[in-house]
This record gives C-alpha cells, sequence and structure tokens, in this order.
C-alpha cells in the first residue's frame, strides 16, 4: 500500500554561499518578550516582534518608562538568530487592553492592566493557577470568544514579523524562528493563597 507517513518539511530558500562541513559557532537569543505579553507592560516593554527583530539584526532600540522614550539600546554585534517567545497565554487578552478604540478597552480588568503596577502580573497570574484557568469575561465575554479571535490575529502578526525578518537569501545572515512560551503553572498555587490584589477588586 501506500506511505501514510507526512511529507518531511523542506525549507524554501537558496543554499547559503557560506557552507562550512565542519561547523561553525553561532550566537542567539532564543527568548525574546514584546508587548504581546501579559507581564511587560508593568516592565514598560513597547516594543513589537519586528522591533525586536530589528535589533536582534543590529538596529538601534528604543527603551520606554511609562509612555516616555527613555534612552536607546545597541548590539554591538548583529544576532545570527532570534525568536520572538511570548507568552502563550493572554495574547488576546493584552492585545485587546493596550489597543485604544478596542471594544473593551475601557473595561476595569484592562485599565487596571494599563496601570502597570505588581497587581498587573499577580491577578494575570492568579488567573492562569485555577483549574481550569479562567479569562476576563469583561475582556473576553461570557464564553471567552472575542480573546480567542483576537490572540489568533496577534499569532499571526509573530509569524509574518519572523517571517519578515528571516534571511532566505543566499547571503544567510540572520534566521528567525517561531514560537512562544507556554506557562504550565495551572493549580500549582493551589497550596497557598495569595490575596486578591485591591486594584481589581
Amino acid at each position: 500500500g501506500e506511505s501514510t507517513a507526512p511529507t518531511p518539511y523542506v525549507d524554501q530558500r537558496e543554499p547559503c554561499t557560506q557552507r562550512d562541513p565542519l561547523r561553525r559557532a553561532f550566537f542567539g537569543d532564543l527568548h525574546v518578550h514584546t508587548r504581546n505579553s501579559f507581564d511587560a507592560w508593568v516592565f514598560d516593554v513597547r516594543t513589537t516582534p519586528e522591533d525586536a527583530y530589528r535589533f536582534a539584526k543590529g538596529e538601534a532600540l528604543t527603551l520606554f518608562e511609562g509612555s516616555e522614550a527613555a534612552r536607546s539600546v545597541q548590539l554591538d554585534r548583529p544576532l545570527d538568530f532570534a525568536a520572538v517567545t511570548d507568552h502563550a497565554e493572554y495574547l488576546g487578552e493584552v492585545s485587546l487592553c493596550v489597543t485604544p478604540g478596542s471594544e473593551v478597552y475601557d473595561s476595569n480588568t484592562c485599565q487596571g492592566y494599563r496601570a502597570a503596577n505588581d497587581d498587573t502580573v499577580v491577578r494575570f497570574g492568579l488567573a492562569l493557577t485555577e483549574d481550569p484557568p479562567s479569562r476576563f469575561s469583561d475582556v473576553c465575554g461570557a464564553n471567552g470568544r472575542r480573546c480567542l479571535d483576537t490572540a489568533l490575529g496577534v499569532w499571526g502578526r509573530i509569524q509574518e514579523a519572523a517571517e519578515a525578518a528571516y534571511d532566505r537569501s543566499a547571503a544567510c545572515t540572520f534566521t528567525s524562528f517561531v514560537g512562544y512560551e507556554w506557562t504550565a503553572v495551572t493549580a500549582a498555587m493551589s497550596c497557598r493563597r495569595i490575596r486578591e490584589p485591591s486594584a481589581f477588586s
């Protein structure tokens, strides 16, 4: 009979002009967070995936303190590879909460999120520890559909940024990887109780 094995993935690109059969060391970063991660806002991270890849490839990046540009940073040497690995959880919630004009921008949860204090991370982190993890109904709706649909769009843009940064030419100067960070903390804190932050009550 015919084989049912899947066809192996083959990367569509030109062969690299500089190849070393004995291999070479390359340097990169496989754990990069952008403003899409739920814990980014409290640390004044406003970087987009596109910004992160430009920085990895040697361009200057502006860092913020609140809404004010604070300083510019730049690598001494561009990286050879990088991956934006934002938290998989809350991609939709974060996007809805930080996008002016979204239908839930002024919700209590979004206002609390943009307050960017320690309670922000605690509140979102606590929801992950529930079994099953919960969503914020004032942001996501009763069935969570609004956040799930929004997250699909964010995930698509993360993949597009990686593709745009990938050098598929024969120069092979930069490789990007599509990835995310999955947080396995469901019910991990069931043995201890953390007080609900007052800013969200």
